[in-house]
């Protein structure tokens, strides 16, 4: 594995806070109707953790990146952010939702029908806000960065 630089570790580590606060809301209320600190916050410690280290550890940048040019869209474009968004969704979302729906609804007999009634707007979060942490996290990292 190779070792992120500063701007990738700043960058993804925005993406996940974006993804995450979005998800630590929007969870709960989907499975269970309510929301309150102690779900957000604990569903938020969890997410956030798990994801970073998903996101450092697994590869799903870089498969985002090749479904891209498999496609071929051109590096570093609009079109190649969107269409490599579609596997970070997919992978992370899947995580995301599967985790969080058993951390708040628990695991039991009633745990997929919980997690399918939030999964399919879950993932369409994910995509929605890691699309939002890209590009406002691209600007905030350079200027981080220098």
């Amino acid at each position: 594995m190779k070792t992120p630089d500063k701007f990738g570790v700043i960058l993804n580590v925005w993406i996940s806070l974006v993804i995450n606060v979005v998800l630590s809301i929007l969870l709960p209320i989907i499975a269970m109707g309510f929301i309150d600190a102690t779900i957000f916050l604990k569903g938020f410690a969890i997410a956030f953790t798990v994801s970073t280290i998903f996101i450092f550890v697994v590869p799903v940048v870089k498969a985002g990146d090749r479904f891209a040019a498999l496609l071929g869209a051109k590096p570093f474009t609009i079109p190649a952010q969107m269409l490599s968004t579609v596997v970070v969704a997919l992978s992370l979302g899947t995580l995301m939702t599967l985790l969080m729906t058993a951390v708040n609804a628990g695991v039991g007999p009633h745990f997929v029908a919980a997690w399918l009634k939030c999964y399919w707007k879950a993932l369409l979060a994910v995509y929605m806000s890691a699309l939002a942490g890209i590009w406002t996290g691209i600007p905030l990292t350079k200027k981080i960065c220098g």
